[in-house]
This record gives C-alpha cells, sequence and structure tokens, in this order.
C-alpha cells in the first residue's frame, strides 16, 4: 500500500488582494498537479486558479462578517507554527521575512510571507522554491505594493 502526501497549495507575498497562490508548487505524490492535468488533457483554466484564489483572499473577509472573528485559524496557524518549533520539525511554513535578494525583489527591507524552513533555531533558511516566471513576476508586484502602502499611512 502506498501512502501519497499531498501538499497543500501556499500563498505568499502580502497577506490581501496582491498575495500569489504558488499553483506551480502544488503536487500529489510528487507529481505536479497543473502537470497531470495537463497530461490528461483536462484543462485548469487562469480564470478557474484566480477564481479560487480570490475565494481565499475573501474568505476571512466572509467568516468575519457571519461570525465576527477568525480566532480559530489565527490559533491553528500560530500552533502548527509553534509545534514545528518545539519539536525541531524543520517543516515548511509561509511566515514574514525580509525578502530583499528572493525571486528578484531587490527594493528595500520589504517584509513578505515567503516559504521559510521553521526549527528549534526560528527561520532556518528561505526555502529555494521554484517560481514559473508568472508566480516570480505577481510576487515581485507584491514586493512593490508595500512601500506603496506606507507611503499612503505616512510610515
Amino acid at each position: 500500500m502506498s501512502t501519497f502526501r499531498t501538499f497543500r497549495p501556499f500563498i505568499v507575498g502580502d497577506h490581501g488582494d496582491s498575495s500569489v497562490a504558488l499553483w506551480s508548487s502544488i503536487s500529489v505524490g510528487g507529481v505536479s498537479v497543473l502537470s497531470f492535468l495537463k497530461n490528461q488533457q483536462i484543462k485548469c483554466e487562469k480564470e478557474t486558479q484566480e477564481h479560487i484564489h480570490k475565494a481565499v483572499v475573501d474568505g476571512a473577509c466572509e467568516v468575519i462578517s457571519l461570525k465576527g472573528y477568525t480566532s480559530w485559524a489565527i490559533g491553528y496557524a500560530v500552533a502548527s507554527l509553534a509545534r514545528t518549533i518545539l519539536r525541531d520539525q524543520h517543516r515548511i511554513h509561509p511566515v514574514s521575512v525580509i525578502a530583499r535578494g528572493f525571486h528578484g525583489i531587490d527594493d528595500g527591507d520589504v517584509f513578505l510571507s515567503l516559504l521559510v524552513q521553521l526549527g528549534r533555531g526560528g527561520v532556518l533558511g528561505v526555502a529555494n522554491v521554484c517560481l514559473t516566471e508568472e508566480e516570480a513576476q505577481k510576487l515581485r508586484h507584491s514586493a512593490q505594493t508595500i512601500p506603496e502602502i506606507q507611503s499612503q499611512l505616512g510610515v
């Protein structure tokens, strides 16, 4: 009996409209989901991907409008991070770190969620994830939005 490990899709970048869904990183049993769909001649159109990503981004607003808060999701995320660090598991998590030097981001000290390896020492390093050119371009755009928002806020 074989065991397939399913990797969840990651969202990187800022926490909002310019966040980036890493569709190219989704795999099941080591097989890229997008490659599998293409090989099986099953269309996964950009519109569908964008619709799913928008639903994820808007999900927090929907939960807040229904419940008034998102504390369960926040608590689960914190517990997962703490478990990884305390057990020194060296697992990959999306965590906000200085993004300069990664995926062509060279503008100042911008903090973005990137995939990092966590362990007892905290952030052990940024994961060397191969992004498509489109994903890298969207991530660079996400990095550019942070200073723009900060200047609007006078920060």
